[in-house]
């Protein structure tokens, strides 16, 4: 079987800088951060993510990486954020573009273009633009000069919606910070902020 974006591209088309941080051993800390409403600061939970490159696998002769993600501390108390739980994601870089198996774009480093990134429901999908500046983000891990995709819904129609969220990657260190709206409301409710990494 054959999946999206792969059988055209040969290893010499691949970037060598390893925007994406793609080598089995990384590591990276996350932990989630909740608006306070009265002072419109964001607050620590307990909830944390743990995110590890395990393993290779290939698929149609390209590798891809295994990252695994562990959520805790959420038991139930955050109906807004993860999970507790392992969920597992197979991904590789595709000419600037972090994308899974079946070719579907999870981030793009290449150019300010839009990219469709999947369907929400029946009415609405969601895209994704790189900005054309750069950011600079403070964690508890250090500071980071990102890049900076933006997520937003469209309708069938074409029409945004107000939701509007943001992914920071630093190159060569992997997702740094990023935001969670509701649907009806492009100010984030909540952040995923790096903590502690690890990088080969």
């Amino acid at each position: 079987m054959n999946y999206s974006c792969s059988s055209e591209e040969s290893d010499s088309s691949q970037q060598t800088s390893n925007f994406y941080a793609l080598t089995v051993g990384n590591s990276w800390e996350y932990k989630y951060y909740l608006k306070d409403i009265a002072t419109n600061n964001f607050l620590p939970t307990s909830v944390t993510e743990t995110v590890d490159i395990t393993e290779t696998v290939l698929v149609n002769n390209e590798t891809y990486y295994n990252f695994k993600h562990i959520v805790t501390g959420n038991d139930g108390v955050y109906s807004s954020l993860p999970n507790n739980g392992e969920r597992n994601y197979t991904l590789r870089d595709s000419l600037g573009f972090l994308i899974d198996e079946i070719g579907l774009i999870k981030y793009n480093n290449s150019d300010n273009e839009e990219y469709f990134v999947n369907t929400l429901d029946i009415g609405h999908a969601y895209y994704l633009t790189l900005s054309a500046t750069d950011e600079n983000i403070v964690t508890n891990a250090g500071s980071f000069t990102c890049y900076d995709n933006n997520y937003y819904l469209k309708d069938l129609d074409g029409n945004v919606s107000n939701s509007l969220d943001h992914v920071y990657r630093e190159d060569g260190k992997g997702e740094v910070l990023s935001t969670i709206s509701y649907m009806s409301d492009q100010t984030p409710f909540a952040e995923k902020r790096l903590e502690n990494y690890s990088i080969q």
